[in-house]
């Protein structure tokens, strides 16, 4: 106030005068108070007005309008975009269904297709179990009789063959022969076949002569491929040459259930 009151006074005093010459502005004192420090009623001249805050409802809604303003940038973009990829895009032909009228099969002389029946599960096959024939009693009775005699020959063979000769002139063998039940004696068996195994084929002589002199003559010896003993229990002949032996290794020979054990004395 009291630097108005003094500008007002310096005008009045300039317009009483009558000068010509317009006053000199002159600049408005700085208001202090007695302490020496600037009024604080009177801010001074030259400061800038203090700036005014904004409230915070202003400051949300520039807010709020910068990111709507944004969106609808980003909007028109995305917009932009896919008109782009739409028009690269070859154009598609609209699929069509072809259309099926369905067959009056009464008109065409078809009769209506039956209805498949539902398939039923096969059965898992479950193999059968091997069932083995029984074996034939005679085939059984005569594999059994061909063991024992072969047993037996070999046996017979090998005594002999262990046996120490008493004397020079006790060089004798003995034909075994095993013949038929209906075979009761060494005559019983003229005129018949008689199988001989072919490892004693080269005695066939002397046992021709033995049996002749025991009284069964015109026999045949007759070899093959199967063994003697085999042919006897097949039924191919009435006896059969089994073994060649010594005197105590033919009577040790031993008997075998079905068929006659005879032994013929050969000579040196």
């Amino acid at each position: 106030m009291r630097a108005l009151i003094i500008g007002a006074l310096a005008v009045a005093s300039a317009c009483l005068a009558g000068c010509s010459h317009p006053a000199t502005p002159q600049l408005a004192t700085p208001c202090v108070d007695l302490s020496g420090q600037a009024c604080a009623d009177n801010p001074a001249a030259d400061q800038p007005p203090p700036a005014v805050e904004r409230p915070a409802k202003a400051k949300h809604r520039s807010a709020a309008v910068a990111r709507a303003a944004l969106q609808r940038k980003q909007a028109r973009a995305a917009k932009r975009r896919a008109a782009l990829h739409a028009a690269a895009k070859p154009a598609e032909a609209p699929s069509v269904k072809p259309v099926v009228k369905p067959v009056d099969k009464s008109a065409a002389g078809l009769a209506p297709a039956s209805k498949p029946e539902p398939a039923t599960p096969a059965s898992p096959k479950i193999p059968s179990p091997t069932v083995e024939a029984p074996a034939n009693p005679a085939t059984v009775q005569s594999e059994v009789t061909v063991a024992a005699v072969t047993v037996a020959a070999e046996l017979a063979e090998r005594m002999t063959a262990l046996r120490v000769p008493e004397a020079p002139a006790d060089t004798h063998l003995v034909a075994v022969l095993l013949a038929r039940p209906a075979v009761r004696s060494l005559a019983d068996l003229t005129g018949k076949v008689i199988a001989i195994d072919e490892r004693y084929a080269k005695s066939n002589a002397k046992i021709t002569t033995a049996m002749n002199a025991a009284g069964a003559s015109e026999v045949l010896l007759l070899e093959g491929q199967a063994t003697a003993i085999t042919r006897l229990s097949n039924g191919e002949v009435s006896a059969a040459v089994v073994a060649l032996a010594s005197p105590e290794a033919a009577e040790a020979f031993p008997k075998i259930a079905g068929f006659r054990v005879f032994s013929v004395m050969l000579k040196p």
